[in-house]
Order: C-alpha cells, then sequence, then structure tokens
C-alpha cells in the first residue's frame, strides 16, 4: 500500500492543468466586455446631451425671471448679464441678443456641446431655434 503523501502523477498533471484560465476563455470575456462597453458608450452619449440640452434651459428659464424681475423696477430690458445680477451654470454661455422696452432674444450654448437653444419675449425679432414666444426652443 502506497503512503498517504503520495500523489498519483496523473493527478498532479490534472491540478496543475486547471491552475489559470485557457486563451479562449480570457478572449471570450474580452468579448462579452467589448460588447457591453459598446452598448455603454451611446446611452452615456444620449445622457450626457440630455445633460447639457436640460441646463441650458434651465438657465433661458431662470434668464427669463431675472429679465421680468429687472423690468418690474427699471421699465425695460437689459442685455448686461452683470446690470440684471444674472450668472448662468458653469459650461454654459448664455447671450442676450437683443433688449428694448418691449421685449429680449436669449441663446445659450453649452461648451462643448453643438446644440443651441434660445428663447425670444414680447416684440423682439424671432431667434432661431426658437420659432414661438416665450417658448425654449433647442437645435441638436
Amino acid at each position: 500500500m502506497a503512503p498517504a503523501s503520495v500523489v498519483h502523477p496523473v493527478a498532479r498533471r490534472q491540478r496543475r492543468a486547471r491552475r489559470g484560465f485557457s486563451l479562449i476563455e480570457l478572449l471570450v470575456v474580452l468579448l462579452v466586455i467589448g460588447i457591453l462597453v459598446g452598448l455603454a458608450i451611446p446611452r452615456y452619449d444620449a445622457y450626457k446631451r440630455r445633460y447639457c440640452l436640460t441646463t441650458m434651459v434651465s438657465d433661458l428659464r431662470n434668464l427669463a425671471t431675472t429679465e421680468e424681475a429687472y423690468w418690474n423696477r427699471s421699465g425695460a430690458y437689459s442685455t448686461d448679464l452683470r446690470q440684471i445680477q444674472y450668472s448662468s451654470s458653469p459650461q454654459v454661455a448664455v447671450n442676450v441678443v437683443s433688449a428694448d422696452t418691449l421685449g429680449w432674444a436669449a441663446k445659450a450654448s453649452y461648451a462643448g456641446d453643438t446644440a443651441i437653444c434660445a428663447i425670444y419675449y414680447g416684440d423682439a425679432p424671432v431667434l432661431p431655434p426658437a420659432t414661438l414666444k416665450n417658448v425654449i426652443g433647442c437645435s441638436p
């Protein structure tokens, strides 16, 4: 009878052969990870685009409120954002294109994104992509 500490040579080889992953197993894992990343990137881009648009729309709504408050104090709208004490969100550039006693128009853009949002109010000229008075319009 063989002592208990002696292991059969075939069992020793089988144990050594199963210590790591085979090349095929590693390639399959990499393929699955690649597919998951390929599915996630377009969704991330869509979420990022939606965030940019939402931020610009929010800033233009805040500008509308600020312009109305300034008009109630002074009787006119202003193109100077410092004068009306308005500041936009980080990475959002808001530009008041025109303003007088009868209306105003403004555009917003997000740094690193091609979309533009706009609004016009009162008797201000139409400012694309906004096509309806007092309604914020955005172009992708």
